[in-house]
């Protein structure tokens, strides 16, 4: 049975133990999805290919945990992690072709063919719930926090830093 992150989040807040929630959004990696059809056919297929959101480097919240677990100061609050910018899907396929030094072409899915692939691998009201959020993000989903860097002291890593990183996924 799928129960929203928040519930998980009142738990802990009520749990009477001193907290600090971690809230990214989509991550960074999330593109290891692409890398089989990348590699074959140098294709990125996704829903919504203008709508941007704020995908954070799984690297940048790591880093905020091992700080937030470290420093003092983080007990009873909640931190909002994403990344420096809105990026669309078809943005994201773009920086992956510049890292490999070749076009990757994206193909927009509807969102019946999106939720067709999705289902295969997640249960449904998951899949609905994201397919929500990529297809019509609310404002505070699309919002770029200033947490990373207030935390870290420099901005969060891009997507395209984040695919230079992981090229081996993608050749």
């Amino acid at each position: 049975m799928y129960r929203h992150p928040a519930a998980f989040e009142d738990a802990v807040r009520r749990s009477g133990l001193d907290w600090t929630i971690l809230r990214p959004g989509g991550f960074h990696s999330n593109a290891y999805a692409w890398a089989e059809s990348i590699r074959a056919e140098r294709t990125a297929a996704a829903p919504f290919g203008e709508v941007g959101l704020p995908s954070i480097d799984p690297a940048d919240i790591a880093e905020v945990a091992a700080t937030v677990l470290r420093e003092p100061g983080h007990a009873g609050r909640t931190h909002v992690l994403t990344g420096p910018a809105l990026i669309t899907p078809r943005e994201r396929a773009a920086a992956i072709g510049a890292a490999l030094g070749e076009p990757v072409r994206f193909v927009e899915q509807t969102r019946e063919e999106a939720r067709a692939r999705m289902s295969q691998v997640m249960p449904a009201p998951i899949v609905d719930g994201t397919l929500a959020i990529l297809g019509t993000p609310t404002a505070e989903e699309q919002r770029v926090s200033p947490a990373v860097e207030q935390i870290l002291g420099r901005p969060p890593r891009t997507f395209a830093d984040w695919a230079a990183r992981n090229l081996a996924a993608f050749r």
